[in-house]
């Protein structure tokens, strides 16, 4: 089975992870600094990296941090997985959800600015699939904007890394992102000055006040993988457009439509998605992968304004996406035999 998704794990992220392992120093420690000093470095001077064990702790950090809680809004797109949704009503703050661009399946910007109000807390922007939102478009805006750039690692817009535009980013360093941490692990990323307050929280022992803390913290097993994997990154989203250009040329061939992008940025392809634009439907496309041997998928398992229970007709571009999208498998290890067999049943989609 050529599976949907999966993650790229060498042989130096196996022997940097037993160094650790043999050195018996597996929790908090010095490779944890080491790899939130070497990520914040890829990003350039002034910026801090606060590593944790999962992207949703990473946001529920950013928005804590940010006081939000009851009677606060936070706005975000409702072409989402669930955590960030999840984060928010966690907090007891209200998810505003947008609905997404027709062509690019990123949030409508406009519908941003059109919804933004006194309650308003803070917005999150999230770089769908590695290609880019247009961030740039809230930049006179007077709330905190914070990127989700966990399909985003290794992308660009206008040659700046995307995760560096908002007030904080965020980062998922799950099993088959950009780059992984071992299975689990996020990152926090800003300019912003006073992120002690945030590492103080995440360290919950042996402290002389007693406030609410969390165990949240990764390891320096987890840091010492992220680490090599880091090293790789360029190369990987290199071998990733590769694969993506393979599949380009074989929609010229078939029913499907790509996502529209801008000429100004360069995307991390963490997901390769296209539209149906012919008579099979989602489910008669899935089937047809699979009796090959070929896992493909929607993008999204349900989109956020479903949970709840909010009308379809309210997001026409969510629900047209939801309805329509496929996504191929593209990663690194994806063999060449591989990527020819799914351009093979890419060109039989009508």
């Amino acid at each position: 089975m050529i599976r949907h998704s999966r993650p790229t794990i060498r042989k130096k992220d196996l022997e940097s992870a037993l160094r650790v392992m043999i050195s018996d120093n597996l929790a908090t420690g010095d490779i944890i600094y080491e790899f939130e000093r070497t990520f914040a470095n890829y990003f350039g001077k002034g910026f801090t990296a606060i590593f944790v064990n999962s992207g949703t702790s990473a946001l529920e950090l950013i928005l804590r941090h940010l006081n939000i809680g009851e009677g606060d809004e936070v706005i975000m797109s409702s072409f989402l997985n669930a955590s960030p949704l999840q984060v928010v009503t966690n907090l007891k703050a209200t998810p505003v959800l947008i609905d997404i661009d027709e062509d690019s399946f990123q949030i409508s910007m406009d519908n941003v600015i059109e919804a933004i109000n006194e309650k308003t807390k803070a917005i999150i922007v999230s770089h769908m699939f590695g290609n880019c939102a247009l961030i740039d478009e809230l930049a006179d805006i007077k709330v905190p904007i914070i990127e989700d750039a966990s399909h985003s690692l290794g992308g660009k817009y206008r040659d700046t890394l995307l995760g560096s535009f908002g007030d904080f980013a965020y980062f998922s360093l799950s099993a088959t992102r950009m780059i992984t941490s071992g299975g689990a692990g996020g990152m926090i990323l800003t300019k912003k000055k006073g992120m002690d307050a945030i590492r103080d929280i995440i360290h919950y022992d042996k402290k002389d006040n007693f406030i609410k803390r969390f165990n949240y913290c990764a390891t320096d097993l987890q840091a010492s993988i992220g680490i090599e994997e880091l090293k790789h990154l360029e190369r990987m989203v290199e071998v990733r457009a590769d694969i993506a250009s393979f599949y380009d040329n074989a929609i010229l061939e078939s029913n499907l439509m790509k996502l529209s992008t801008h000429d100004s940025e360069n995307p991390s392809y963490y997901r390769y998605v296209c539209m149906l634009n012919g008579s099979m439907n989602i489910y008669d496309v899935i089937k047809m992968f699979e009796r090959h041997n070929v896992e493909v998928a929607r993008p999204i398992f349900k989109p956020l304004h479903q949970y709840l229970n909010l009308p379809n007709e309210n997001y026409p571009n969510t629900e047209n996406a939801y309805l329509k999208s496929i996504s191929l498998p593209i990663y690194p290890t994806l063999q060449k035999s591989e990527a020819e067999l799914i351009c093979k049943l890419i060109k039989q989609i009508r």
